[in-house]
């Protein structure tokens, strides 16, 4: 397939020279306060991006595009595969609960720096938001006619309160906890914008409180900032990553780690879904900032050198697939045979993932603990009963121990079934083993890490 199989690619970019000054197109904006401004600056990208721009920053957001043409059709699908199969003593719902209380999570959720849902001390507000969403995710799927209240919930409130609006005032009176607000704050609002992407005809919105929902989510795009909490917290926490040649980070990965990747898939699709330019743009900063984190090897070196490598890499693969879905349809753009910056594709970087799976070897030159500033961190590490994890790979090369020791949550299944249109298109054999066995809980892991499932989205629209 090209990487442009459409001539809506090449419309976009007529109209793109042909016009003004970009503004938000379709519904956005319903007032001129955010009229012709862009996404707040993140240094991260700021810092490179001349290096990394790719064409999807001159898109635009296209008007009367939907993630979902036929909604009778999906909601069909949803219905008869999904809806009612799970039980609430089950999945999220059941490992949590002696943690957190599912009854008080859009509380959370809604004033972003609250913790009365969690039953257990020392417990941090990015673990909180996580596990709270895995939760009302799985209610959702359950019944998503009456759970989809706990989604309206959380942006009623921030429509009522200003929440978003008044984010970095907040973080900044939060003073060291800051860093815990912007990661718990970014993952909070990019699942919530990927949710309401899909599912917003579920929510009973009527097109002006729509119109409301996307300005607010604007104004979040135009003003806030994550990174002070970031810069006061020292070298560990302040370093970006090296996106010019991409490496294990120093120190915190955050700036181009999991929240990052979540803000790419949930600004994207709400700035596609909604016709919204500026939030589409906030969306193609951090598609950016992902797409160089991917190395010449094909390494998505933002996870790959953690204890658990599989299990945090693998991440990547349901963003890949929401993607390459959103751009595909509004473009006709190729993206997970895109070419990046350092010459790979995210196609190239979901196949890796399997080729590590089976020679953990390969993790070896990731695990320089000399460029961390926590040199320490591979000795004693509790997944691996305690054991250096260098020590780990070598008993796997001498086969004292299968490969599988380090997979922990990574599975053949998970690789699979998770990301629909990559497993099909990059591992077909394993693609037509699997297929078959779907069931219900192949729906969980894509709507933990993104908002929703591609599966989901894909068996729902049949588009691959």
């Amino acid at each position: 397939m090209n990487l442009f199989n459409s001539g809506r690619f090449l419309i976009a970019l007529v109209l793109l020279c042909a016009c003004e000054p970009v503004v938000a197109h379709g519904q956005g904006p319903a007032t001129g306060e955010v009229e012709a401004q862009t996404p707040a600056r993140l240094l991260q990208h700021g810092r490179y991006r001349s290096f990394i721009k790719t064409p999807l920053r001159d898109l635009v957001a296209v008007d009367n595009f939907r993630l979902v043409d036929n909604w009778p059709a999906f909601m069909q699908y949803h219905d008869r595969y999904v809806t009612g199969r799970e039980s609430s003593n089950s999945g999220a719902l059941d490992f949590y609960a002696d943690k957190i209380d599912v009854n008080h999570c859009s509380e959370d959720m809604s004033k972003t720096n609250t913790k009365v849902s969690s039953k257990v001390a020392q417990q941090t507000l990015p673990a909180i938001v996580n596990r709270c969403h895995n939760m009302l995710a799985q209610l959702f799927r359950i019944d998503p006619y009456d759970n989809v209240s706990y989604y309206r919930e959380i942006i009623d409130y921030w429509l009522d309160n200003g929440t978003l609006e008044q984010a970095n005032s907040l973080q900044a009176r939060m003073g060291r906890q800051g860093r815990d607000y912007a990661y718990a704050l970014s993952s909070n609002v990019a699942k919530m914008m990927a949710h309401f992407s899909l599912y917003h005809r579920l929510y009973g919105y009527s097109e002006n409180k729509k119109s409301e929902v996307i300005e607010v989510f604007e104004r979040f795009a135009v003003t806030y900032d994550y990174y002070r909490p970031f810069q006061a917290g020292g070298p560990y926490h302040s370093e970006l990553c090296n996106l010019r040649r991409p490496t294990v980070p120093k120190g915190t990965n955050d700036h181009c780690g999991s929240f990052n990747t979540r803000m790419a898939v949930g600004a994207t699709l709400m700035g596609l879904e909604f016709g919204s330019q500026i939030i589409f743009d906030k969306g193609v900063l951090h598609v950016e900032i992902m797409l160089a984190t991917f190395d010449d090897q094909s390494m998505y070196t933002s996870q790959i050198w953690r204890h658990d490598a599989l299990s945090y890499a693998d991440q990547i693969g349901p963003a890949i697939d929401q993607l390459d879905y959103a751009l595909e349809k509004a473009f006709g753009i190729d993206f997970v045979n895109m070419k990046t910056v350092h010459g790979t594709t995210p196609g190239r970087v979901y196949q890796q993932l399997w080729t590590v799976a089976n020679n953990p070897s390969l993790l070896k030159p990731y695990m320089n603990y000399r460029r961390r500033s926590d040199p320490h961190y591979y000795d004693s590490v509790p997944d691996y009963g305690g054991q250096n994890m260098y020590s780990v790979i070598n008993q796997i090369e001498l086969g004292e121990l299968a490969p599988e020791f380090v997979w922990q949550a990574f599975t053949e299944r998970r690789y699979i079934l998770t990301v629909p249109a990559l497993a099909r298109e990059f591992q077909p054999v394993l693609w037509r083993k699997w297929k078959p066995q779907m069931s219900v809980e192949d729906f969980d892991f894509g709507q933990r890490i993104t908002g929703f499932s591609p599966l989901i989205l894909r068996e729902g629209t049949a588009r691959y």
